[in-house]
């Protein structure tokens, strides 16, 4: 993709997140005057003060000023809504607003792959990362990930590369903003509700993902899950589609088959490896390695590369993350399920007696589609955060529930509770902003609280 000449020019930042952050850097680094505008006092920081006098940017933190406005272009932090008083203005004086993956991807002079989906997502980019390390390729992994797309491009300048492939986790907020966004492959992993309390109807969020493909064209490659009812229905076609699938019957590029995982070349069916050989647990991590497979194949279409990929993955912390054993009851931090398709996905992974943990901030979904699971599986339902109260409405007529105020006095109850041969899962259902930084911040906590414990072991 042909980058812009920004040298000189005048571009706003509006937030001062990491994914802000980094594009105050990389723009500055292609030459063009940046001003970070900051409406919360509270984020204004040592660190970021001395980030911004390194790069020469102006700043402002607690309010948005008229210079907001004296700009080519805005870069829009992903946490920022549609519907604030500042981005209403913008729009309304016409001025451009783009995603950091957006700018991002003006710069980047390397096959890209790009992944979406409500669920799945930093696995699936994760596994690709790997196998495209194991293949020898210099695999630079980021976007919604934990770093920054702009910072891992940054950092990939001082590089000498020869085989540099990008592979970026992309959100609905994300590709909100995007206009000239085109991966060479984009994958989708699937549809179901999130964000209900971001976007004006599920059509909208939806929409949001389809993004991903709305740039791609006869050199970009669509990798789309066949299992996935609401994403099939939609009727998409590409010159370059590719599919996986674990329940289909129908066949796909990338699929299960009678307990193997395999993939279609032009000879036939070819077989990498046993399904049971995969190190993650649960049926979604079969689809998520399927979808990583489909996606490395305009680059890998060694079965024994792929195999020795997957078999040597390790698990992601906070996705389903097995932190050890307190006196026989076995301890998973899933802080990463932030909606409620992510936490029915990681109960159904146990058939132990489960402990789960939920709550946080509420997104907008609807609790009771978890009553099938954990009427079968939940020895105890342990509420916390925000959302606690609103859960125990939904919830509480059906199945005992218990309301704490914190994650540790859930802990607390869980152990002096529970007996040997239990399963403690933390898989929230929410996001964590009612009381952490984010989903790592409650996920370490979480795992803090399990390691310390009397009685813990690996």
């Amino acid at each position: 993709m042909e980058a812009l000449n920004l040298n000189n020019k005048k571009v706003t930042i509006l937030g001062s997140q990491r994914s802000a952050m980094g594009a105050a850097r990389l723009l500055s680094h292609f030459g063009a005057k940046i001003l970070v505008s900051e409406l919360d006092a509270d984020q204004f920081t040592a660190e970021k003060r001395h980030v911004l006098a390194d790069i020469g940017a102006e700043f402002e933190f607690g309010y948005h000023s008229e210079d907001v406005m004296d700009c080519e272009f805005v870069v829009v932090s992903p946490g920022i809504p549609e519907n604030v008083d500042i981005i209403q203005k913008l729009r309304a004086k016409g001025i451009p607003i783009y995603s950091e993956i957006e700018v991002t991807s003006w710069f980047i002079d390397a096959p890209c792959i790009a992944v979406t989906g409500s669920n799945g997502k930093t696995t699936t980019v994760n596994l690709i990362d790997h196998l495209l390390t194991t293949a020898g390729y210099d695999s630079y992994l980021g976007g919604n990930v934990g770093v920054a797309a702009s910072e891992v491009l940054l950092d990939s300048l001082n590089d000498k590369a020869e085989k540099p492939i990008f592979v970026l986790e992309v959100s609905s907020f994300q590709l909100d903003n995007i206009d000239r966004f085109k991966p060479d492959v984009g994958v989708i992993l699937n549809l179901t509700p999130d964000h209900l309390d971001r976007y004006p109807s599920l059509s909208a969020y939806y929409e949001s993902k389809l993004g991903m493909l709305k740039n791609l064209d006869e050199h970009s490659v669509a990798v789309l899950n066949q299992d996935d009812e609401e994403l099939m229905k939609r009727d998409i076609h590409f010159e370059r589609t590719r599919f996986f699938a674990v329940n289909s019957q129908t066949g796909a590029d990338a699929m299960l088959a009678e307990g193997i995982l395999g993939i279609m070349k032009t000879e036939g069916w070819t077989p990498i490896m046993p399904a049971k050989a995969l190190p993650l647990p649960g049926k979604h991590n079969l689809s998520n390695a399927l979808a990583a497979v489909a996606a490395v194949l305009e680059y890998i279409d060694d079965p024994a590369v792929l195999a020795q990929g997957l078999m040597t993955f390790s698990a992601v912390p906070h996705r389903i993350e097995y932190i050890g054993k307190v006196n026989g009851v076995r301890c998973y931090n899933d802080s990463k399920a932030t909606n409620i398709a992510s936490a029915e996905v990681a109960i159904s992974s146990f058939n132990q007696p489960l402990w789960l943990i939920l709550g946080g901030k509420d997104k907008g979904g609807d609790f009771t589609q978890l009553l099938p699971l954990l009427e079968e599986k939940a020895r105890g339902v342990l509420l916390v955060g925000a959302a606690a109260e609103l859960i125990e409405s939904q919830l509480g007529h059906s199945i005992p529930v218990k309301v704490f105020e914190t994650i540790d006095e859930a802990v607390d109850h869980c152990f002096d509770h529970s007996e040997d041969g239990d399963v403690l899962l933390l898989s929230p259902a929410c996001a964590s902003f009612d009381q952490f930084q984010g989903y790592e911040a409650r996920g370490d906590h979480f795992r803090s609280l399990v390691t310390k414990r009397e009685g813990w072991s690996k």
